[in-house]
């Protein structure tokens, strides 16, 4: 081999046999490991056959459904007794208003304030209702709780009646410093 420098064509004249041999032995190290894999994935095949069949997978559960409608509190959960004070006032406000096919599910944001969510299958409305003002109704207080209740009532007349003359004026923090 004239294109190798001396030492390593020597090395290769002694060692030649020794690599041949030995890429053999990998060769067929990985003909009997593919081997007993594809053995093991017919034993694979013939238990999942054998088995009894497993419901096709549902790649998309929510097909035809509305953001509304998956709304919910889940299986099992109750509400506690603040989330069920006010859930039991936003439900009388819309039995009151004839809309009694509304779902109302009541939760709580990060501040622990009531978000009240009406929704009928096709729209979702939510509202957030001041946590002292539940406080103050839960202690008693019949102005406060007639006042929740009457604000939920102007909101869903406006909003899923149509009578928007009854929805309340927008104030925000600032108007109302502007206002005092």
């Amino acid at each position: 081999m004239p294109w190798m420098p001396p030492p390593v064509a020597k090395f290769f004249t002694y060692w030649s046999l020794t690599f041949a041999v030995f890429l053999i032995y990998l060769f067929s190290v990985l003909v009997a490991g593919l081997d007993i894999w594809a053995s093991l994935m017919e034993t694979v095949r013939k238990r999942r056959k054998e088995m009894a069949p497993v419901r096709a997978y549902d790649s998309n559960p929510l097909a035809g459904k509305t953001i509304a409608s998956t709304l919910g509190i889940g299986p099992g959960q109750r509400p506690d007794s603040k989330r069920q004070w006010v859930l039991d006032r936003a439900t009388a406000a819309a039995q009151r208003l004839g809309l009694g096919q509304l779902r109302v599910v009541v939760l709580e944001d990060s501040k622990e304030h009531p978000l009240v969510h009406f929704h009928d299958g096709k729209a979702l409305v939510s509202y957030r209702v001041d946590k002292t003002w539940v406080a103050e109704g839960r202690a008693g207080n019949a102005e406060r709780e007639r006042q929740i209740t009457d604000l939920l009532e102007r909101y869903l007349a406006s909003d899923f009646l149509g009578r928007h003359e009854a929805r309340p004026k927008r104030t925000t923090e600032l108007a109302r410093g502007k206002e005092a």
